[in-house]
């Protein structure tokens, strides 16, 4: 049994202890789309960039009461746009003050369903009380949602960027980027000579040879699974993840659980995914960074011979792009 395990840096969590990984993806509210995509367009834009979001992760990172994933994603881009001069912290405060304005909205009480004829009955509600708007959290907007809606205003409001950039980028990630790497893989199963051209070169296959715009993404590596080495990707800081492929990292790839343990025990995390590896198969765990993500190009499983790229696709998961799961047919 062999299992390769990478050097980690000084923030790093890679090695640390912790909890079973819950397999599960419970997806994301819209606020949460929002943040992202407000950072894709960032970074695609040039206005501000991944590695400096990065660095104020980091430091955040370190805090003791450091808050949960988007939250810090959140203070993170508002940190490198102020460092970059693109805002201060007192006009985002001012523009968090009117945003949370517009939510304060009055509630229209609905009529009872349990009145006879007494249709006054419906009018005994207090008609005076206010309350935020809800969101689909069901909870009125918290500090980071109204930070990254502000972020976005003031944003819009010097030219830099779009609401429709971001409608766009929102409808991406929910519509094309989650398919995209099946795409990849199926063709690569088919054509040999396309196979060979990803993994020399992942970004020329993919964007020249595909027509897929990774955008900011600025190098990606094919990862060839075969019978005797197995790869899995993690990103042992944060989440960075070939979004433009896979679309929204899922809940367990961002959890402090997976991105600690998968490191240093990556045959007892894939188990928890239902993966059972032979014993005589080398894993081989790759950690992602600013610069670099990873695509698994798993193994093309038996009985799937004659099949089309279409048919293929379907049995390509994004789990399997990862490395925690295989294809089956």
């Amino acid at each position: 049994m062999t299992e390769t395990r990478n050097s980690m840096g000084p923030h790093d969590l890679g090695g640390e202890s912790g909890g079973p990984v819950d397999p599960s993806d419970h997806g994301m509210v819209h606020w949460e789309k929002q943040a992202n995509a407000l950072l894709m367009v960032v970074a695609r834009n040039r206005i501000s960039t991944i590695d400096e979001m990065r660095r104020g992760r980091e430091d955040i990172e370190k805090r003791d009461n450091a808050p949960d994933y988007f939250h810090r994603q959140t203070e993170a881009l508002a940190g490198a746009l102020v460092e970059r001069g693109r805002l201060t912290w007192d006009a985002l405060r001012a523009r968090m003050a009117m945003i949370a304005g517009r939510f304060d909205v009055p509630i229209v009480a609905l009529p009872s369903h349990d009145h006879d004829d007494d249709h006054d009955h419906a009018h005994d509600h207090d008609h005076d009380h206010t309350s935020y708007q809800e969101d689909d959290t069901g909870e009125p907007p918290h500090e980071h949602q109204l930070m990254s809606l502000a972020m976005q205003d003031l944003l819009e409001q010097q030219g830099l960027i779009t609401a429709e950039e971001v409608r766009r980028m929102i409808e991406s990630f929910d519509d094309d980027y989650p398919y995209r790497g099946a795409r990849v893989v199926a063709r690569a199963w088919v054509d040999p000579d396309y196979r060979t051209g990803l993994l020399q070169d992942a970004r020329h296959a993919i964007e020249v040879e595909m027509g897929l715009d990774l955008e900011v993404q600025a190098r990606i590596i094919a990862l060839e699974n075969t019978p005797a080495i197995h790869n899995v990707i993690v990103c042992t800081l944060c989440s960075c993840y070939p979004r433009f492929l896979l679309g929204h990292p899922p809940t367990w790839y961002k959890s402090r659980n997976y991105r600690s343990r998968v490191v240093h025990e990556p045959r007892t995390v894939l188990r928890e995914f239902g993966t059972v590896l032979p014993d005589d198969v080398t894993v081989r765990v790759h950690d992602s960074n600013a610069d670099m993500r990873y695509l698994v190009v798993p193994m093309r499983p038996a009985g799937t011979e004659g099949w089309s790229e279409a048919e293929l696709e379907k049995i390509i998961s994004r789990d399997s792009l990862v490395g925690v799961t295989l294809p089956k047919p």
